[in-house]
């Protein structure tokens, strides 16, 4: 556990080489660091590999308050700390939330940073955006109401483990996912109760309220980023669209942008190689 404010951050090492490249990984809304463990694992005797639980999710204490006004600045800030605790520069690896957190973090404090691999960050595009702005001065509704709606109405506790696995299995965001990815996600997303039934380690209220915090305007602090970039992103139910990757590419010629072709928001999952051969690229690993 790594303490922020409010409480702690969890997370998983693999430890790796002493002198290996650091890496860290962050995980989407409603997700948990143990979700990663195959993507991550065979990496580990390469790279020096942590994954943290965002506040609020799996066993994370940190306080995760439904009530009260959230930023994804947030999240960024809880990373800032944890990399702190660092000898020297990581690779910020993320998806989703992750993925836009450590874009954030990149913008903010670039001395932490080596580069970042963002696996469909969520960033909505420049005309929105900026549309979303207004509509969130005004208190207007926005698209990420129906994710609100969603998550609201998600079942929170189960009989048990095995209840959670069956409910989830060839279904909704679960549906392209291998079995053994879908119990490492229930592993490091659910908590005993004391009544002996087991519940979602990430409350539904509090995944509700991170995607109604969701379209901030962030595309200035997106032209600061100065360290290296790579974007995968697919072109399936995508929160990183055409338009917002080739306003990243003006903004940042370097930058690598990738699409692949018939992923889905869940691209980690259904394309684990891709997102390693990229990781150990921006690593300087080959």
């Amino acid at each position: 556990m790594f303490p922020v404010a409010g409480g702690e951050l969890s997370y998983l090492d693999w430890g790796g080489p002493a002198t290996a490249p650091r890496m860290v990984m962050s995980n989407a809304n409603g997700f948990n660091a143990a979700t990663y463990q195959q993507l991550l694992t065979p990496l580990s005797g390469r790279l020096r590999i942590q994954a943290v639980d965002a506040r609020g999710h799996g066993f994370s204490t940190a306080t995760a308050d439904p009530d009260a006004p959230l930023s994804w600045n947030t999240f960024r800030d809880d990373l800032i700390r944890f990399l702190e605790a660092g000898t020297r520069p990581s690779l910020l690896v993320g998806h989703s939330l992750g993925a836009t957190t450590s874009l954030l973090l990149a913008e903010a404090r670039p001395d932490l940073v080596s580069g970042v691999l963002a696996v469909e960050p969520v960033i909505q595009p420049y005309l929105r955006a900026w549309g979303m702005r207004v509509k969130r001065w005004l208190n207007i509704p926005h698209p990420a109401n129906g994710l609100v709606e969603s998550a609201q109405k998600r079942r929170a506790i189960f009989p048990d483990r095995e209840a959670v696995f069956k409910s989830y299995k060839g279904r909704g965001a679960f549906r392209t996912w291998p079995d053994q990815l879908l119990l490492d996600y229930i592993a490091g997303g659910t908590r005993e109760r004391e009544d002996g039934q087991v519940e979602l380690a990430c409350a539904p209220a509090w995944e509700a309220h991170v995607f109604r915090s969701s379209g901030t305007y962030i595309w200035d602090r997106l032209a600061r980023i100065k360290v290296p970039i790579t974007i995968i992103h697919g072109n399936v139910f995508s929160t990183c669209s055409e338009p917002v990757t080739q306003r990243m590419a003006r903004l940042h010629p370097s930058a690598k942008i990738i699409l692949v072709d018939g992923a889905s928001h869940f691209l980690p999952m259904e394309f684990p190689d891709i997102v390693r051969e990229n990781i150990l690229r921006m690593s300087a690993i080959v």
